[in-house]
């Protein structure tokens, strides 16, 4: 009986946690999705009447998409493997999840961390160049805000969980666009 309360009590935190994260999702899609159409407004309605202005216009269309392209956002939640028999083991069942963050070099990142574990504390901790720890009591957040300064992987991780509670920012180089060269021009040459 005991165990089926068990059982029960850890569905209904499943569910919660499923509808939060949902909520988070659907949220965050509304949000970009109405950035991008505010930036991304046909030309057409800013009554434009000479073919060089709607170019120039265009250009500052393709300048704000390009902006908006050099901020990542990222969420991530603390997470109980389930089965996990932390005393026979001797290593906690504590994850982020995501594990993973991909950023090019020059892009501002921000991750939102939320520790849904209703009884233990999680930090999310990353060291040089960064140097952050944010520790979190159960079912807080905060949201972290850096420049992704240097290509390279950058381990983050929980003070309280080692080893299994990490995971890593992976910064690449900025990404290159090659120009076009004319056909003309190649010929001529």
């Amino acid at each position: 009986m005991e165990q089926n309360s068990l059982i029960s009590a850890r569905l209904r935190q499943t569910i919660s946690i499923s509808i939060i994260i949902a909520a988070l999702m659907i949220s965050s899609i509304s949000v970009l999705s109405s950035h991008v159409m505010a930036q991304t407004s046909p030309t057409r309605s800013m009554n434009m009447t000479s073919e060089n202005s709607t170019a120039v216009s265009n250009n500052s269309t393709i300048q704000a998409m390009a902006e908006l392209g050099n901020k990542k956002t990222f969420y991530v939640f603390s997470e109980e493997m389930e089965g996990v028999n932390e005393t026979k083991l001797v290593i906690p069942g504590d994850v982020y999840t995501p594990s993973m963050l991909a950023a090019n070099e020059g892009d501002t990142v921000t991750i939102h961390f939320y520790n849904l574990d209703p009884s233990d504390r999680h930090t999310f901790t990353m060291g040089a160049p960064y140097n952050i720890n944010k520790d979190l009591r159960p079912l807080e957040n905060t949201t972290i805000t850096l420049k992704a300064s240097d290509p390279g992987v950058y381990k983050f991780f929980c003070t309280h969980h080692p080893p299994t509670m990490s995971g890593q920012l992976i910064v690449l180089p900025p990404p290159t666009v090659e120009k076009a060269t004319s056909a003309n021009g190649a010929i001529s040459q």
